[in-house]
């Protein structure tokens, strides 16, 4: 998604920049907020409820985002002990991540649609950013659709597969386990031979061609 080697690539970096860390924060916050809804209190403790972007911030996850358009935010430890029902819960503290990045797409969307009826981005672009505010938005929302399809999908440690892991049938579980074992040999097959941009690339169309409905209303 970035090339902050280029130049178009460093200026999409930095306009997306602040949109980035709200969205990664967000993210991140989503987790931690509804595991202590369900009972895991130490979220408080851990500091991790909170927008504090640098609370959610992993150094390595953040520099793949600026090297290669994908990576992660410190992940939120979950002590699901407390929950009522740990296999449901874990499920929807996983999926509350994803969901709270398609929620920002869509907020994005709106916003940017909003100031074009309004006849704000027309006066901008008189006014020479027109341009740069359309930019921002687009790729705000084209991070967060794509920051939300790579974490569902269903291979450990992503969100995607411990939603998955909720809904297999009792004797598929022990799959998820064992490739749970080669999970990082799984993702570096799936990204070095683009098989996994192949595989997110038609949800993250789909989703955009849906968004961009809404741009065109």
């Amino acid at each position: 998604m970035f090339n902050i080697f280029s130049q178009n690539g460093l200026i999409s970096f930095l306009y997306t920049l602040p949109a980035l860390l709200i969205s990664l924060s967000i993210h991140e916050y989503a987790h931690a907020f509804v595991a202590y809804k369900l009972g895991d209190k130490s979220q408080k403790a851990l500091g991790r409820l909170t927008l504090d972007p640098f609370k959610h911030i992993d150094p390595l996850g953040f520099l793949s985002i600026m090297l290669i358009g994908i990576g992660w935010g410190k992940p939120v430890m979950v002590d699901d002990r407390n929950f009522k029902n740990r296999a449901r819960d874990v499920m929807f503290v996983s999926i509350a991540g994803p969901a709270s990045n398609l929620i920002l797409a869509i907020l994005f969307t709106v916003i940017l649609k909003i100031l074009m009826i309004t006849g704000v981005v027309s006066l901008a672009v008189t006014s020479g950013i027109g341009s740069i505010l359309i930019d921002m938005f687009i790729l705000s929302i084209q991070f967060n659709v794509v920051f939300a399809v790579f974490n569902m999908l269903p291979i450990p440690p992503f969100d995607g597969s411990k939603v998955l892991y909720y809904f297999l049938p009792y004797k598929y579980k022990n799959i998820m386990l064992t490739l749970q074992r080669y999970s990082i040999v799984i993702i570096l097959v799936l990204f070095l031979t683009n098989l996994g941009s192949a595989i997110i690339r038609p949800f993250i169309n789909g989703i955009m061609f849906l968004l961009d409905i809404i741009l065109r209303l």
